[in-house]
């Protein structure tokens, strides 16, 4: 082998060193996002928007690190829970305060603000980052707001 050859072989070799050591780096940071809401019975991540033009991604719950942790231009989360106040323990997980109640058919939406969540949207004037949807006993809670059915 010429000189200029093991040259380039050995800075290849360090160049794939550094990178393995970047990624190594920042694979802690990603794996230590855990998911929004704990213990739902399903779950939708959003990516791409933060609007409901967004790409919806549904998850089981055994699947759903994996899923979030895979997802490139993540912008939110929606959990479904059959039982409505497993929702709203979510919110007094994150001390968000209520900021708006809408009803429309049979869905009323409780729409939150939490300081401990980042993002958010305007909804009738006032900043929102955590949605609560309930329709008879079960209810869905998102970040910012839930997109797509509910």
């Amino acid at each position: 082998m010429c000189m200029k050859a093991r040259r380039a072989a050995e800075c290849a070799l360090v160049f794939l060193f550094l990178l393995a050591c970047l990624f190594l780096l920042a694979l802690p940071q990603q794996l230590d996002k855990p998911l929004l809401f704990a213990g739902a019975q399903r779950y939708t991540f959003y990516s791409a928007s933060a609007s409901s033009q967004a790409e919806i991604t549904l998850a089981a719950p055994e699947d759903a690190a994996r899923v979030r942790l895979t997802l490139k231009g993540y912008t939110g989360e929606s959990a479904y829970y059959e039982n409505a106040e497993d929702a709203f323990a979510q919110a007094e997980k994150y001390g968000a305060a209520l900021v708006l109640v809408q009803e429309s058919a049979d869905v009323t939406d409780y729409y939150y603000y939490s300081a401990y969540l980042s993002g958010g949207v305007t909804v009738a004037g006032v900043p929102v980052n955590l949605h609560i949807a309930v329709r008879g006993s079960a209810a869905s809670v998102g970040s910012p707001l839930i997109f797509g059915g509910y």
